[in-house]
C-alpha cells in the first residue's frame, strides 16, 4: 500500500470511493472538488489517498485542513473514507497518523472532526458510521458536543411571504435579495454579529443570482438568510442571523421562507438545514424535522 497526494487526476476516483463507502451520504464529483480543492485553506499534503500497489485500486482517502483564528491553529479532518473491502487493515490509521504528524509540525493545537467551517461536509460524525466513532475515540478524540440537521419538505408549501413583507414594510423593514450595492453593509453586519459565518455568506453572495436575502431598516442590514453557500448543489440552507434587538418580529421567518422558496424554484424538493440550534423556530416556519444527528469530537495535540 502506498500513500500519495490526491491530485486532480485522482479526484474522480476519490469521489467514487466516498460514494461507495459512505452509505448514508452522497458525494458527486463536483462536491468532492468543493470540499478539497476549492477550500480557501487547501494544502495538497493534507489530502491523501492509499493505493493498493498490486492493482492500483484506491483503498482509502483522507482530507484535512488547517484553520487559523487569531494566533491559534486548529486542524480539521474533513473527510475520511476506506473502501469496504479494505477495512480492518490499518489503512485509516496510516492515513490519519500521517496527517496528525503534519498538523503537529505545523503547530496545530487541536484537531476536530468534520466541522471545518466555512467549508465542511457535515458538522460532526453521524453515529450511523459507528466505525468512525470507534476509530476516532481509539485515536484519543473526545466527544464534546452534538448537533443535528433538519430536513424541510419543499413540495407542500408555497412559502409565500407577501402579507408578512407588507407588515414589516410598515415598520420600515424591507426584505429583498441582496445585490452588489448591499455588500458593504451586509459584511459590516456579519462582522459585527456573526463573524464566524463570513465565509459562507461571502460564498452565497458570489453566486449568480445571489443566494442571500437581507432585511434592511434605516439603511442598515438587520437580518439575513442564505443558501448554497456550502455543499452547493445539495439544497443546503444557511447560515442566517438576526440583530438581537429586533427578534420576535417575524423577520427571521420571512427570510427563511425566501430562501426555501428560492431553493424550490431551483428544482430542489428537500432543503437541508444544518447544524441547528433553535429547532422549534424551523419547525414552526417550515415544518422542518430532525433528519440526522452528529457527534462532535476534538483532540488536543500541543
Amino acid at each position: 500500500m502506498i500513500i500519495k497526494e490526491i491530485s486532480a487526476e485522482l479526484a474522480k476516483e476519490a469521489a467514487k470511493l466516498c460514494r461507495q463507502s459512505m452509505h448514508n451520504d452522497i458525494m458527486p464529483d463536483f462536491l468532492f472538488r468543493e470540499k478539497v480543492f476549492d477550500d480557501i485553506d487547501y494544502m495538497p499534503e493534507l489530502n491523501l489517498a492509499a493505493i493498493d500497489e498490486a492493482d492500483g485500486t484506491m483503498a482509502g482517502i483522507i482530507s484535512a485542513v488547517i484553520r487559523k483564528s487569531n494566533q491559534n491553529k486548529t486542524g480539521f479532518v474533513k473527510l475520511l473514507s476506506v473502501a469496504d473491502s479494505y477495512r480492518r487493515q490499518g489503512i485509516a490509521s496510516s492515513l490519519y497518523l500521517q496527517i496528525e504528524e503534519i498538523l503537529t509540525r505545523e503547530g496545530v493545537a487541536e484537531i476536530r472532526v468534520y466541522d471545518s467551517v466555512p467549508n465542511y461536509f457535515m458538522p460532526g460524525i453521524d453515529p450511523f458510521y459507528t466505525e468512525a466513532i470507534c476509530f476516532f475515540e481509539r485515536k484519543g478524540f473526545v466527544k464534546f458536543n452534538d448537533t443535528c440537521n433538519l430536513l424541510a419538505d419543499l413540495l407542500n408549501d408555497t412559502f409565500d411571504t407577501g402579507l408578512d413583507e407588507e407588515r414589516l414594510l410598515k415598520d420600515g423593514i424591507l426584505v429583498k435579495r441582496a445585490c452588489e450595492e448591499d455588500k458593504t453593509m451586509l459584511m459590516d453586519f456579519i462582522n459585527k454579529y456573526f463573524e464566524g459565518w463570513a465565509g459562507e455568506v461571502t460564498s452565497s453572495f458570489n453566486n449568480s443570482p445571489k443566494t442571500i436575502f437581507i432585511a434592511v431598516q434605516n439603511d442598515e442590514v438587520i437580518a439575513f438568510s442564505a443558501h448554497e453557500g456550502n455543499n452547493k448543489g445539495t439544497g443546503w440552507f444557511g447560515p442566517m442571523g438576526t440583530n438581537p434587538s429586533i427578534r420576535k418580529k417575524g423577520v427571521g421567518g420571512v427570510l427563511l421562507k425566501k430562501c426555501l422558496k428560492d431553493l424550490k424554484e431551483m428544482g430542489f424538493v428537500k432543503a437541508i438545514i444544518p447544524w441547528v440550534g433553535p429547532i422549534p423556530f424551523y419547525m414552526h416556519y417550515a415544518n422542518a424535522k430532525v433528519n440526522r444527528i452528529f457527534w462532535r469530537y476534538k483532540k488536543i495535540i500541543n
